[in-house]
């Protein structure tokens, strides 16, 4: 790579310009949504980044922009937010997903979509070199998903990848027809974090290193 290269940038105007026309849009949703993933399409740093992209991959790519451009319907229940809590272990500012209105028990977060990248077993390990801290070994990148059933690791993407973990979680996983969301399993008030159990050993041996709200108000983990 050229560290001299300058690469084409997006303003933010830009590209709140999608977001407000895809707000106030009349008509169907995915038609609303559709057209905002085409004016991203056309955004001189996107078209930059796909250039050498096969149509397969451009469509892959849409459907991936679709699942964000989806937040911001006025239907939504959900909302991308900035979290502290982890910054002291990550070094960094992390995202969470926030409640936008009341959710029952039983509900789908229908607009939490993820799906599942494989990877390979280089990937996988050069995820292990650069997400470990410290000699506990504990893993950085929660986007990171282990499947017993295939023995192997795999890249969590879509926004439900923001979804944090929490010993005392408020949602499950939910497969949903080709997606991942999550099924609401208590109540969950406006502006509470939406939660997940990543699993009982996925912050090292019975999660002695979690930094999740209940383990801190029980003071426990890390």
């Amino acid at each position: 790579m050229d560290p001299t290269r300058r690469l084409p940038k997006t303003s933010s105007d830009d590209l709140m310009a999608i977001v407000k026309r895809l707000v106030v849009a009349k008509g169907s949703s995915s038609a609303a949504i559709h057209g905002a993933v085409d004016r991203l399409l056309e955004l001189p740093a996107v078209r930059y980044f796909t250039k050498n992209f096969t149509q397969r991959e451009i469509n892959s790519f849409a459907t991936h922009a679709s699942r964000y451009m989806e937040l911001y319907l006025p239907s939504g229940s959900i909302e991308i937010a900035h979290t502290q809590r982890y910054s002291h272990r990550t070094g960094k500012t992390e995202l969470c997903i926030l409640a936008t209105r009341p959710l029952a028990p039983g509900a789908v977060l229908s607009d939490l979509k993820g799906s599942m990248a494989d990877l390979t077993e280089a990937e996988d390990q050069e995820l292990k070199r650069t997400d470990r801290r410290h000699q506990g070994g504990i893993r950085r990148d929660f986007s990171v998903i282990h499947s017993r059933q295939l023995k192997k690791n795999h890249l969590f993407l879509g926004p439900a990848r923001f979804v944090n973990h929490d010993c005392d979680n408020n949602c499950e996983l939910f497969r949903e027809g080709r997606y991942i969301t999550f099924r609401v399993v208590k109540p969950i008030a406006v502006g509470e974090e939406v939660t997940a159990h990543y699993g009982d050993g996925y912050f090292g041996r019975g999660n002695r290193d979690c930094l999740c709200e209940s383990c801190e108000k029980r003071g426990q983990g890390g």
